[in-house]
Order: structure tokens, then sequence, then C-alpha cells
């Protein structure tokens, strides 16, 4: 179960430490290339409780960068040297349009840690000067812009382009790329006549399951930080598999 749970961590782009047996004194065949994997809280594989839980205690109270070796000890004396590693594939998103609602979705989603590409074809809203935190900016042909990108099941693909043929356009080129997120703005009726002409051009038959439409979720917002929220909230939701219910409402939890 390591080596599935380790590649489907880092294909969920989390942070990942692996943890690896390298030494064991007394000698022991037992422990030695043993391996731990932890991601998201959990942990895979098999090792004394105690020397588990001091080594967890040791990650995450210090601010490693570089692989490193400790040694720990259980409760009978027994030494165990330790080589600790972290692989760091970061969640993606791209953001079609470079409008106002942009501005502050691209800020919120790059101080949550996701690499965010900017497209508009717009030279004046396509630029690293309004948009400083992105990890690339593209200033071309929403349709042109896509071929040298990437989108996978670590990808949220967000469009909130200037129109609605612009909307379509990108929808058409994402639909079928395998985004882990997939939203578009617009009204409901909007929506629904978009998702009927897709369908008509023979496109997904499930893109009301894939489409997150109008997108954002449903906090009554009205400026563009607002709405900005809205759709950063949904997209953390999907990643990480929340409910986007209140918290207060999970009374059954305490």
């Amino acid at each position: 179960m390591i080596f599935p749970m380790l590649l489907s961590a880092i294909d969920s782009r989390g942070v990942v430490d692996i943890i690896t047996v390298i030494d064991c004194t007394p000698q022991s065949d037992n422990w030695v290339g043993q391996m731990l994997i932890v991601y998201d809280g959990k942990v895979e594989g098999q090792l004394e409780p105690v020397v588990i839980d001091k080594i967890l205690g040791i990650v995450q109270t210090t601010g490693w960068t570089k692989p490193v070796t400790i040694s720990v000890e259980d409760q009978q004396g027994n030494t165990y040297r330790i080589f600790w590693d972290r692989v760091v594939k970061k969640r993606c998103a791209i953001v079609f349009g470079g409008g106002h609602i942009s501005q502050p979705l691209v800020q919120m989603l790059t101080a949550i840690d996701f690499e965010v590409t900017v497209i508009d074809d717009r030279p004046e809203f396509a630029n690293s000067t309004r948009f400083p935190g992105a990890h690339q900016v593209i200033c071309n042909n929403f349709q042109l812009a896509m071929n040298n990108l990437t989108i996978d099941s670590g990808t949220a693909v967000i469009i909130v382009t200037r129109g609605h043929r612009y909307d379509l356009d990108c929808l058409r080129a994402t639909m079928s790329r395998n985004a882990r997120y997939l939203g578009m703005i617009g009204s409901k009726k909007r929506i629904k006549e978009i998702i009927e002409l897709v369908k008509a051009e023979g496109g997904p038959a499930d893109i009301e399951r894939q489409l997150y439409a109008p997108i954002g979720l449903d906090i009554k917002a009205a400026t563009p930080a607002e709405i900005a929220l809205s759709i950063a909230s949904e997209v953390v939701a999907v990643f990480r598999g929340g409910s986007g219910r209140p918290l207060s409402g999970h009374k059954e939890a305490f």
C-alpha cells in the first residue's frame, strides 16, 4: 500500500513526508528498510507506535527544507536511524480572464499555495504588474494559450472571461481535460443554454456533473472580492472534499 498511496498523494498535489529506516540498533532486519508515508494527516506503513509518534513529533515541529537523517529511540532503548524527505507538488489553477474578479481571486489562490496561471488576450489585463503573485501570465488568444498548458487532476480551471463567447470557447477547450475543478461564471439561465449547446455539439453527456456553474459557493457575494472569495472557497472544498456547509451546523461532531 505504500507506493499506491505515495502516487495518489503526489497526484493530489499535496505535501508528502517520506520516512525510511536506514539503520536500527540492535540490528534488526524487521525494521531496516521500512518506510512511512505521511499525507494529509494519514500515516501508511509499519513501525513501533512510539517510534512513529516520536518521528511525527519531530517532523511537525521543524522547518526542514532538505532531506535529513535523525535518530529516535523506542521504549526498550532500541535506536532507529531515519532518513526523512518531503515531496511537494503544488496544486495548480488556470484562470481564464484577467478582469476585476480575477485580481482578488489570484491573490487568494496564491495565498493558499496554488500555482496560478492567468490568461487574457488583452495586454492591459494580462501582465505581471496586474498579477504579481501569479506563476505565469499569458497574453494570447484563449484557445491558442491552451496548447502549452497541462491540465490534470491537480488543476482547477476557472473561467471568468469578459463575455459569454469567450467563456464558451474556454469551456470547449477544457471540458475533456480531466481537471479536478472546472468552474464557469454566468447566470443560471445562461449556463443552462451553454450546457444545451455543448451537448448538441457532442460534448460530454455528464457535463452538468463536471461543471461548477454558476461558479462559487452561495455566500450572497456582491463585490468582486466577495465573488472571488466564493470561488476560492469552492475550489478548496472540491480539492479537500469539504461540504461547504457552516461548521456550526456540524453539531454532531462535538
